[in-house]
């Protein structure tokens, strides 16, 4: 009876009904391809979660266009490759390469980007708001997909390598992922990856995965 009373909270936090469990860090390629643009460059996260700015290629000095700014300009480098931006409350946090962005009709356009923190709602600005989690993360292969997100949307996990090329695109049903659903993943090499959740065709957040030998 002690181990089960024990072992319940424990199942309770390890199946996501804490979602601080399943917080993680959402990258963002500064630079892809070779590219003025941050990729994707409209994601919405989860509040706990953190957002990695990761360099690619070319020089983007990188502003917080918030009202009250949430970091310092930064430029990232093959020296200093990626800025962590952590602990951002619910909201919305438009940013702008410097160089690369300006103004149009009162609104900066080219380069820019926004973060999304969801709230305790369905949506943020009337957009649907969905989490998807691998999780163990580091893993060595046998990894189980979770998406937070009642159905009504076509929803697609994306696996892409470290220079952008998609490895996997498997269909998701947030009725069968809900409570997880096991993906293998042994078949690839051990390193860095990148997996994407696509709602309706479009990019919402991206996250990093690596995976072990």
């Amino acid at each position: 009876m002690i181990f089960f009373t024990r072992l319940v909270p424990l199942l309770t936090l390890f199946l996501g009904l804490n979602t601080a469990v399943f917080a993680a860090d959402v990258v963002v390629l500064v630079g892809a391809n070779g590219t003025n643009s941050f990729s994707p460059a409209d994601v919405t996260i989860a509040p706990g979660d953190a957002v990695v700015f990761t360099w690619v290629s070319g020089t983007h000095p990188t502003k917080s266009e918030s009202s009250s700014p949430v970091w310092a300009t930064f430029t990232l480098s093959a020296s200093e490759p990626t800025k962590r931006i952590p602990d951002l409350t619910p909201g919305i946090y438009p940013y702008r390469c410097l160089p690369h962005s300006f103004l149009s009709n009162g609104q900066y356009v080219g380069m820019v980007g926004v973060i999304r923190v969801a709230v305790a709602s369905a949506t943020v600005d009337g957009r649907p708001t969905a989490t998807l989690n691998l999780y163990p993360n580091p893993s060595r292969g046998q990894v189980t997909v979770l998406l937070n997100q009642k159905a009504g949307a076509d929803y697609k996990l994306r696996l892409s390598n470290i220079i952008g090329q998609e490895i996997r695109s498997i269909a998701l049903k947030p009725e069968l992922t809900s409570s997880g659903l096991p993906l293998d993943l042994s078949d690839l090499r051990a390193g860095v990856y990148f997996y994407s959740l696509l709602v309706d065709g479009k990019v919402t957040t991206t996250r990093r995965l690596i995976l072990q030998n």
